[in-house]
This record gives C-alpha cells, sequence and structure tokens, in this order.
C-alpha cells in the first residue's frame, strides 16, 4: 500500500466519521428549547388598589421547531435522595404540591410559540401561594407538545 493509499483511507475514514457525529448532533439538538423564567413577589406600576403580587413567567422558544404551550403546573421540589430513602416507608408523606395555573393574565391555552418569540403570563398571588413560597421548594413547570416531559424550573423570589 502507498502513502497515498493511506492517505486516502485514513482521509475517507475520518470525513466519513465527522458526517456520521455531525448527523447524530443535529437529530439530538433539533426541535423547540424552551428557556422558561419565573419571578415571584413582583409589583405592577401604577400600583392597582390592595398592591397585590404578581408572579411572572416567561417561555422563550429558541429552539429549531415551533411547538404548542399545552399546560402549566406548579409543584413542590421533594429531593430524590429524599424520595429514594422514604419511598417504602413515607410514600403518602411524600405526596409533592401539585396545581395547575387557570387563572392569569396573557395568552391562553393552547398557544403555539413559535421560533424565537415568547409567551408571558402574569399571576395575582393569593395567601396559599405565598404558603407555597415560603418553602422555598416551589417550582413550575411548561407541557409542551413537541415532549413527553415538562420544562421546569425554580420559582425566584422578590423581597416582600
Amino acid at each position: 500500500m502507498k502513502a497515498t493509499e493511506l492517505a486516502a483511507w485514513v482521509g475517507g475514514a475520518t470525513t466519513g466519521l465527522a458526517s456520521l457525529l455531525w448527523n447524530i448532533y443535529t437529530k439530538l439538538t433539533a426541535g423547540p428549547r424552551l428557556m422558561v423564567t419565573a419571578f415571584a413577589n413582583m409589583v405592577q406600576m401604577p400600583t392597582p388598589l390592595g398592591n397585590p403580587r404578581f408572579l411572572k413567567i416567561t417561555v422563550q422558544n429558541i429552539g429549531t421547531t415551533t411547538t404548542t404551550i399545552t399546560n402549566l403546573e406548579f409543584f413542590t421540589l421533594v429531593p430524590r435522595w429524599v424520595r429514594f430513602l422514604l419511598w417504602a416507608k413515607l410514600k403518602k408523606r411524600l405526596t409533592e404540591t401539585r396545581a395547575v395555573l387557570n387563572d392569569y393574565q396573557g395568552p391562553q391555552f393552547p398557544h403555539k410559540l413559535e421560533v424565537g418569540s415568547e409567551w408571558q403570563a402574569l399571576m395575582q398571588q393569593d395567601e396559599r401561594f405565598e404558603d407555597w413560597l415560603r418553602t422555598d421548594k416551589l417550582c413550575c413547570a411548561v407541557w409542551h407538545s413537541f415532549s413527553k416531559r415538562p420544562v421546569p424550573t425554580k420559582i425566584v423570589r422578590g423581597p416582600l
């Protein structure tokens, strides 16, 4: 085998492998990617009557495909190691708080989310929600039509 034949074989194998890896990368990264942020204890200016606090949720599609937001839920975060260690004994005590966002200001569900666009919602906080916020374990998750799992995020609390 001559050096030119060897170089051709090595070059062909290298480009073939690089092409395969690039195809795998593009397949894994294609589709919608949602970036979710949630900020609690927000106030409006000018202040409405009663000076209520609000939760502001923003969802941005930074992926490559359009998706549809179908639902948004709240849940309390229980650490995995606690769930794993105490699952058998305390299964009933480990029930997480779960709630669905129903009454809010903003585009209603289902909402088509184009690539590069965003969806915003503003929810007025009540006493029960304030109690959930004090635990520092409250999260929200956005369900969309392109995935079987929601996109979770921790709710950031502002000062009271």
